[in-house]
């Protein structure tokens, strides 16, 4: 064993110990909880993260009261997993991996990825962007845990699922359970999470449900037919009394932004137990869809000036936004520059949203996916613009994935995917133009003139010259 690999066993058992403090947990524990993860943190990035913990929690800042929130009112099994499945493996402990795995295989390992076992659901959401692919498919479970194999190979511990509704798989538990060594992130509709499925929850610890959520009752069953929102406030108070570390994800429109972003909305996820939550962009994909249910680039503004930003500032809920945080990841992650996805066929798509692929995970292992000419043709043209406020290939550069689809050929993963690179490109390319003219003014008076880093796109198809840079790097947080 190499002296990294050392460094690396001994951090993570040293942390697994440090757990016991937390038994009784008061703030000096804490203090030497957040002190160990400085000192034993394996690269200089990773000890800033810690550095900026500590001093959150030592100031009270809003995420020092989040740590706080996660230490007290977290059941000891939610915690234990949280530490070390989270940021012990998928960060801290999996550097040999990654270098092993950029040095054998030609490939730097993403941050996660997502898989869906089912497209079978409960509901039949208005917008919803798996609605078109086909139910009749689920992915055998020898796949599923023959893929979660492969991503612990090369230092992926953190995984997503969706669907459909993942809790429609009873099979999922024994996967969940058998490999507890991995992070789960489950997104649901929240009308599965009975008193039994929280109480296997509560048990497991390394499964974090993340229910979908569009506003008040009046938007979110709208959206998710009556009675949906009533069913998600009873999920809510079940995982918080059970102390489950759990989210909320929200669709934004141009029908429910100002509630999305409202003080009176947030406070009631804070009040329910919500730990983090998701903010994701209405996309013209799936069942039916329509240009027409886009948030304006006025309306996507103010999502990024009174939304996750602003709320994770104010309260100890973590709140994450799928496009507008986009400079501190970098731009676009997709095409396994940090995640990719898996549908219930087996298709590998490069992002949830773009709905095309080349390659088949009951076909091929996830190394020989990654070095797929698909995911490469992405890889090379990320970040696709200096401005990372416009990250999206899909509608923030629709020309971008209409070269990559005539280059490559990928297939759609269901019927009517092409609609996005035919009848809906004139839209596309009028929304990329208007989001443009507000986003550059941003861009320059928020992040430019205040010295943020202005990254150079890539020049021609080939390898990205600041691809090597950011080999073993995790997305970062930003506390």
């Amino acid at each position: 064993m190499g002296v990294n690999a050392m460094k690396e066993a001994a951090a993570k058992q040293l942390m697994t110990a440090t757990l016991s403090l937390l038994a009784h947990t008061s703030e000096r524990n804490v203090e030497r909880l957040l002190s160990l993860l400085e000192r034993f943190a394996p690269h200089e990035h990773h000890k800033e993260v810690a550095r900026s913990m500590k001093r959150a929690w030592k100031e009270d800042r809003p995420f020092g009261r989040l740590i706080k929130r996660l230490l007290y009112e977290l059941n000891p099994r939610a915690r234990e997993h949280l530490i070390i499945d989270l940021v012990v493996n998928n960060n801290w402990g999996t550097g040999r991996a990654r270098r092993e795995a950029c040095e054998r295989e030609g490939i730097r390992p993403p941050f996660t990825f997502l898989i869906s076992p089912s497209m079978r659901c409960n509901l039949h959401c208005v917008g919803c962007y798996a609605g078109e692919y086909t139910q009749a498919d689920d992915l055998p479970i020898e796949v599923i845990d023959r893929v979660l194999s492969e991503g612990k190979e090369m230092g992926i511990y953190f995984v997503t699922v969706l669907g459909g509704e993942p809790f429609i798989r009873r099979d999922m538990w024994d996967i969940y359970a058998k490999h507890n060594d991995v992070f789960f992130q489950v997104y649901t509709n929240g009308t599965l999470l009975t008193p039994e499925n929280v109480a296997r929850l509560a048990e497991l610890g390394n499964v974090t449900p993340v229910i979908s959520i569009e506003g008040w009752e009046a938007e979110t069953d709208a959206r998710r037919g009556p009675g949906t929102y009533a069913k998600i406030m009873q999920a809510f108070d079940r995982l918080r009394e059970a102390g489950v570390f759990f989210g909320f994800s929200s669709m934004v429109t141009r029908h429910n932004v100002e509630v999305i972003c409202s003080d009176e909305f947030n406070d009631m996820l804070l009040e329910k137990g919500c730990f983090f939550g998701w903010h994701f962009l209405y996309m013209p994909i799936g069942r039916d869809p329509d240009l027409s249910l886009m948030p304006t680039p006025e309306q996507r503004n103010y999502l990024r000036v009174h939304g996750a930003a602003r709320i994770r500032s104010t309260r100890p809920l973590f709140v994450m936004d799928f496009w507008n945080d986009a400079p501190h990841v970098g731009g676009c992650i997709a095409g396994g520059r940090e995640y990719f996805h898996i549908n219930s066929h087996g298709d590998v798509e490069p992002c949830i949203f773009t709905h095309f692929a080349v390659d088949n995970v009951k076909e091929k292992s996830l190394k020989e996916i990654l070095r797929s000419s698909f995911f490469r043709a992405i890889r090379a043209r990320q970040p696709y613009d200096s401005n990372l406020l416009l990250p999206c290939m899909l509608i923030d550069h629709p020309h971008v994935f209409r070269d990559i689809y005539a280059e490559i050929h990928p297939y759609p993963t269901h019927p009517g995917a092409e609609s996005l690179i035919h009848e809906l490109a004139s839209g596309l390319d009028d929304y990329a133009r208007r989001d443009r003219v507000i986003m550059d003014r941003a861009w320059q008076e928020d992040f430019v003139s205040k010295g943020f880093p202005v990254p150079e796109p890539p020049r021609g198809n080939g390898r990205h010259p600041r691809e090597p840079e950011r080999e073993g790097k995790p997305i970062h947080s930003h506390s």
